[in-house]
């Protein structure tokens, strides 16, 4: 007789007498691996949101996340499906790489829905170049010093006719 059920979290059917499975709720089942898995995503994510409200504290000035504020990442997470880490690297890209001032914020994080797509493409030329260069032996890369010397310019000298009186009586004498 066998127990066929199927993962929760990968979709595939298995027999729960011949692979090791958690029972997540009454006549719901998962693979040990798909169960671990899930559990240190959860995590991550509880850790990211917690870093996200600290950030948020931290850069608008209050003592708690406001319930606009909080709304708005719900929005953000259930309409756009941004991640809570996504949404705090958005707000250090605008704020602290781009140098923006938040006195426009009106204690929110409005902006992220305009800037998410930026951000997103930084930090992946960042990542993108961690990547090629991960191999590569920074020392050798180091250019030689050149000293370049340059000559001040040479100042072209007038030399002033000195202006007498008598020459100037002759001009007009003469004429």
């Amino acid at each position: 007789l066998a127990h066929k059920v199927k993962c929760i979290y990968c979709h595939r059917t298995f027999d729960r007498d011949k692979y090791s499975f958690v029972q997540v709720s009454p006549r719901r089942y998962a693979h040990t691996e798909c169960a671990s898995k899930e559990q240190s995503r959860l995590k991550q994510e509880e850790a990211d949101k917690i870093a996200l409200e600290e950030y948020i504290i931290k850069l608008l000035g209050d003592d708690f996340i406001t319930p606009r504020v909080r709304k708005q990442i719900n929005t953000y997470i259930e309409q756009y499906q941004y991640t809570y880490s996504g949404i705090r690297k958005a707000l250090v890209y605008f704020y602290e790489i781009k140098g923006n001032s938040t006195e426009k914020a009106n204690g929110g994080i409005g902006i992220v829905p305009y800037v998410y797509k930026d951000a997103f493409n930084y930090y992946y030329s960042i990542w993108e170049a961690n990547q090629k260069n991960q191999n590569k032996d920074v020392q050798k890369f180091v250019s030689k010093e050149k000293v370049i010397k340059i000559e001040p310019p040479k100042r072209n000298l007038r030399k002033r006719r000195l202006f007498a009186f008598l020459d100037e009586e002759e001009a007009e004498g003469g004429e």
